[in-house]
């Protein structure tokens, strides 16, 4: 009998700053890895290839390039310390990440088992014994036996994307009791943090947050773009409900007699003003309904005194809590002459909008 095989597809050939960018996306802490060298002086790298294997032994794995000029060093040591930065150590992690002599200096360590150094500082340190060593392309793979742990309540330095990052918790309590009304809980307030990070790099825009405070719509939260805007932002700075798109939203879509006393002032305070657009409740009233079917407030070339002398566009939505009020408002700005509604980066904030509304239980 003849079997014939199918014909078996040549392997893809992978470009390397492909599978860079792509394992880039994989999230992981920052180690400072320390041993002794021959002379008994102490050397250390930062290396984010660093991971658990086993508890039981309790093993660890990390690897180095092999044409590292500390590469004798490691391989010949036969003890370690897995430093585990925190999240204040970026200037430590940049220090031992870069090539040079006495990287130690000025760096406060503590000896460990052997006299290998402990970083002080750090979230924590695994004490470990060298218990083999695998060989895996350009690198060599370090297997270590761990034989101490050294903790602390720090939290860890985070890296991916080719950016240091700050470690959040990740707390759904979509179903708990999170308040009434327009008070933003804390609960909204700290899953938006990431969320506005993740939308200022992706977009490159000044983006805000916003809540409903004592004296109104309150900025408590921004960041800028890489281009900065000509305007003095403010944490705790009230906004204006009509002259600003973070209050119009919160006009929109907050229960008329917790805004109606602040719309009456800005309303009387617009009489004297000709071409005002918010003269009357009636004018009002359409204007906000529309921000209601729209989901989506926008100021155009606006100036607030004290903040910023030239002109900027604005749009701002809601984010609503699982009983369907508002909570939060997302914002985002940009100079009068390049931004307005249409800008494409406007969808990526309704999109943030939405998910936020939707870990916190709204499902309208």
């Amino acid at each position: 009998m003849h079997i014939t095989h199918a014909a078996t597809a040549p392997a893809a050939v992978i470009d390397p700053g492909e599978l860079r960018r792509c394992l880039g996306a994989f999230v992981t802490g920052v180690t400072v890895i320390t041993t002794l060298d021959d002379k008994g002086a102490a050397i250390g790298m930062t290396a984010n290839s660093f991971n658990s294997v086993s508890l039981d032994p309790p093993l660890i794995v990390w690897s180095l390039r092999v044409n590292a000029s500390s590469f004798p060093a490691y391989s010949r040591a036969r003890r370690f310390v897995v430093n585990i930065l925190s999240e204040d150590q970026v200037d430590i992690s940049n220090r031992f990440a870069r090539s040079g002599p006495d990287r130690f200096a000025g760096i406060a360590v503590t000896p460990g088992i052997d006299g290998v150094p402990l970083i002080d500082g750090c979230s924590a340190h695994l004490e470990c014994r060298t218990e083999a060593t695998y060989p895996g392309g350009d690198h060599l793979l370090f297997l270590g036996r761990v034989e101490r742990i050294v903790g602390s309540a720090r939290k860890p330095l985070a890296f991916g994307a080719g950016k240091y990052m700050v470690v959040h918790p990740y707390d759904n309590r979509a179903n708990a009791d999170i308040g009434s009304g327009n008070v933003a809980t804390l609960n909204a307030v700290h899953l938006s943090r990431p969320c506005l990070d993740d939308l200022s790099r992706e977009t490159d825009k000044t983006v805000g947050l916003g809540v409903w405070g004592n004296m109104g719509p309150t900025l408590i939260w921004w960041i800028e773009a890489r281009k900065a805007l000509e305007v003095r932002l403010r944490c705790g700075m009230v906004l204006p409900l009509l002259g600003s798109s973070t209050g119009k939203v919160f006009a929109a879509f907050s229960s008329p007699p917790l805004t109606a006393r602040y719309l009456d002032a800005e309303i009387a305070a617009q009489q004297h003003i000709a071409e005002a657009p918010f003269r009357t409740r009636e004018a009002v009233d359409a204007h906000l309904a529309t921000v209601r079917a729209q989901r989506l407030a926008s100021i155009y070339n606006a100036v607030i005194v004290d903040v910023n002398e030239v002109g900027i566009n604005a749009v701002s939505t809601p984010v609503f809590d699982a009983a369907g009020a508002i909570v939060l408002a997302l914002t985002m700005m940009g100079d009068a002459q390049d931004f307005n509604e249409y800008d494409p980066a406007v969808a990526k904030l309704r999109d943030a909008a939405r998910s936020l509304s939707r870990r916190l239980g709204y499902l309208g």
